[in-house]
């Protein structure tokens, strides 16, 4: 056996390890030669092996394409992590036009994030994500339990099983147009795992699952990872397979430079390049010729330069020109290799009934339901997914695939369904931090806890606790009057504790005030969709608001029962639910007392808000919010029941500086898209430009008219949106702020 190759090898891991990218690493290649022309008189079987590397996979298309353009057929693909994605991309007959199509279409940020899209999630889990606003989720199903990877891992379902669903019902890869094979890591029983016949979209999934990064595959009782660890250039696969000369693309990265320091996770992330290094050692060493791909300019999620990667590849190829063109065919012999490749490409059948996988029989009849117009039709994917997004907005599954299966003598669409493996129940974590007050900054932690289908099929116990400057614990049970249905009942019982900045009129920090309730209530509700819900109910507690710190009383020390009855709705349709750029928030609620703390009752408040996204440009968005409160002239209530300042409402004034009984304010804002974040870390940078104007009742009863203008950079991090801005307002208000929490 010759190896032919030429320039320097390098090896490449693109395996993540917590949430830091593995750095790539170099070898000399000490294989160079000539081995002459390949016999003319039978054409020998080439096997072509695509390495793993993440974005550096993308690659493969452009030596591919090369082939392709050279009349050189290929008879078996093997491929590992991205390698056998563009492999198995390939081998289901598309041309490289199509694979670049496909690959072009796909949304890596999104793909890679994971986060299933805010318009796709149902109306209680937009709240979750409105009102707890990170990425951030673990489970206590049979005790703390975090997510298997960062990513479910369901774009990636999609895609492929888009891909893999004509070939649902294959007996092995080998039926496919081009015979496929992918190499994964089967974590159950420790060694490596090669597919070559059952569902090639679990195959696909399972040979780019990155530990860390996407949860493994489970598939019976095996559990598979990304087959890099074991195998990451898998020519012995392809000989195996039966090809007569292997051609590995190997994908060439900047080496390590000893110079520069590593981090723990950089030597632990080296420690594992190392170990996959060794695999594509030996694969290169097996293969018969080498086309090496100089990629020390790019990264493993450099997605973004995914047409300069191609090049790249193209251009590799074309560097061994006089080497690849020993096995190029004639017209004749290239035209009849098409004709027999592409006789073997299928399309999905029509489905004659739907079935559902893994799941409870009610939620599966449900399921069934929401697809029972796909029978009878051709598989329309992007209906599929749509549907499927819609099932998994609902917040119990961790992934849903779909593939075409056969009963008797019908063909039908079957959706197999994956339950989160840590809950319910569900735990979302918060961070809160306040700087607004330099001298005093506001921080608390705390968490959401949902149970589900507690009593009811559909029904939610939630669960809020917090701790710091804030603490304290509500508790709701949410239940559908009818399992399925839009109007509910919602008993809930509070308890909390929040600290209250008080203020001189010159805006100095002068004291510190408790404000304590504890009590429940009872709602009546009717959700609208997806989108927003209306609640009519009513609410009693003792209520206290007590000096704290200070030797001055700013306000009123009251304390009492309180009760109230109220009508609040709330609208959540924007397209993000922590930096929104197009889309509405509206918030509206009206209270009747007929107890207060200081024994004046019988008077009603009213607030409510709206802000209206506008998207400009992909980069640019203009917002306008209008607000106010009242209480219809009633000054006696006790301690003002509307409190403004702070970030989210005049940025130059404290935090609840402003203790009003009535008010208005319209904010006028601007967001400017900087910079994208690594998935993993978050979402995007902004600058957000702010002009806040209104006007409030001063508690002598006369009206003063705040304004001010500040400029911030937000940035949407997978603990939360981080906030660091400043403002200058009326009166000699300026204020540097910073924070951690909701932004809207």
């Amino acid at each position: 056996m010759a190896i032919l190759g030429g320039g320097r090898k390098a090896l490449f891991a693109g395996v993540w390890v917590g949430v830091l990218a593995v750095c790539a690493r170099g070898l000399a290649d000490p294989l160079d030669g000539n081995a002459g022309n390949l016999p003319a008189a039978t054409r020998p079987k080439l096997g072509l092996v695509l390495e793993g590397g993440g974005a550096l996979g993308l690659a493969h298309i452009g030596v591919i394409q090369w082939l392709e353009e050279h009349r050189i057929p290929v008879s078996y693909v093997a491929g590992t992590s991205m390698g056998g994605l563009v492999g198995g991309l390939y081998a289901t007959g598309r041309s490289p036009q199509e694979v670049l199509q496909l690959v072009d279409g796909i949304n890596w940020d999104q793909v890679l994030r994971g986060v299933t899209p805010f318009n796709k999630l149902s109306y209680r889990r937009k709240e979750d994500a409105y009102q707890y606003p990170n990425q951030l989720e673990f489970g206590l199903r049979k005790g703390l339990r975090f997510p298997e990877g960062f990513n479910s891992g369901q774009e990636v379902s999609f895609i492929l099983d888009n891909v893999a669903l004509p070939y649902s019902e294959i007996e092995t890869f080998d039926d496919l147009p081009i015979p496929f094979a992918c190499v994964g890591t089967d974590l159950a029983m420790d060694k490596k795992h090669v597919f070559r016949s059952g569902s090639l979209a679990v195959a696909m999934r399972s040979t780019m699952s990155l530990p860390g990064i996407f949860s493994p595959v489970r598939d019976g009782d095996h559990l598979y990872a990304d087959g890099g660890l074991v195998d990451n250039l898998p020519v012995d696969v392809a000989k195996e397979m039966g090809a007569e000369i292997t051609l590995a693309v190997h994908l060439q990265v900047k080496p390590l430079n000893l110079k520069e320091p590593l981090s723990a996770f950089g030597v632990l992330g080296q420690s594992i390049s190392t170990v996959v290094a060794v695999t594509e050692l030996r694969g290169i060493e097996q293969a018969d010729l080498v086309v090496s791909v100089p990629l020390d300019k790019y990264t493993s999620t450099d997605y973004k330069d995914s047409v300069a990667i191609i090049k790249a590849g193209y251009e590799a190829a074309q560097s061994k020109a006089t080497m690849l063109s020993t096995l190029s065919v004639d017209e004749a012999t290239w035209e009849e290799y098409l004709a027999r490749r592409n006789s073997r490409r299928r399309i999905a059948p029509i489905p004659r009934f739907v079935q559902v996988e893994g799941t409870d029989k009610r939620s599966a009849s449900g399921i069934e339901k929401a697809f029972a117009s796909a029978v009878g039709k051709p598989v329309n994917s992007a209906d599929v997914q749509s549907k499927l997004l819609d099932i998994q907005g609902d917040g119990r599954y961790s992934t849903l695939t779909y593939e075409m299966v056969r009963k008797g003598d019908e063909q039908g669409l079957e959706i197999t369904t994956l339950e989160k493996p840590y809950a319910p129940p569900t735990v979302r974590p918060l961070i809160v931090i306040d700087g607004s007050e330099y001298n005093n900054v506001l921080f608390s932690i705390g968490a959401r806890i949902t149970f589900l289908d507690v009593g009811s099929y559909g029904a939610e116990w939630r669960n809020d606790v917090i701790f710091g400057t804030q603490y304290g614990i509500t508790s709701e049970y949410y239940r559908p009057i009818h399992p399925g249905g839009r109007f509910f009942v919602a008993p809930f019982l509070s308890a909390t504790s929040n600290e209250f900045n008080a203020y001189t009129s010159g805006g100095d920090l002068a004291a510190l005030y408790r404000q304590k309730q504890a009590g429940g209530g009872f709602d009546f509700g009717y959700e609208f969709g997806r989108t927003s819900e209306l609640r009519i109910g009513y609410q009693t507690s003792y209520y206290s608001y007590t000096l704290e710190v200070g030797e001055k009383e700013i306000e009123p020390q009251v304390s009492g029962r309180q009760g109230f009855s109220r009508i609040k709705y709330q609208l959540l349709r924007v397209d993000d639910p922590v930096i929104p750029t197009t889309g509405q928030l509206l918030n509206f609620r009206t209270q009747y007392f007929d107890a207060n703390a200081i024994g004046y009752t019988n008077f009603t408040l009213t607030q409510g808000g709206f802000t209206d996204f506008i998207k400009l440009n992909e980069l640019n968005s203009l917002y306008i919010s209008p607000g106010g409160g009242t209480t219809y002239g009633n000054n006696a209530v006790g301690v003002p029941v509307f409190s403004l300042g702070g970030p989210l409402s005049f940025p130059a004034y404290g935090t609840n500086e402003i203790l009003t009984n009535q008010y208005s304010i319209l904010t006028l804002g601007y967001l400017r898209q900087l910079k994208e974040l690594p998935p993993l870390l978050g979402n995007k940078l902004y600058f957000q430009g702010r002009f806040d104007v209104g006007s409030y009742e001063t508690a002598e009863g006369g009206t003063r008219v705040p304004g001010d203008v500040s400029g911030a950079l937000v940035v949407s991090t997978i603990f939360g949106p981080v906030v660091i801005g400043g403002s200058v307002g009326d009166s000699g208000h300026h204020r540097f702020y910073f924070g951690i929490g909701r932004v809207f």
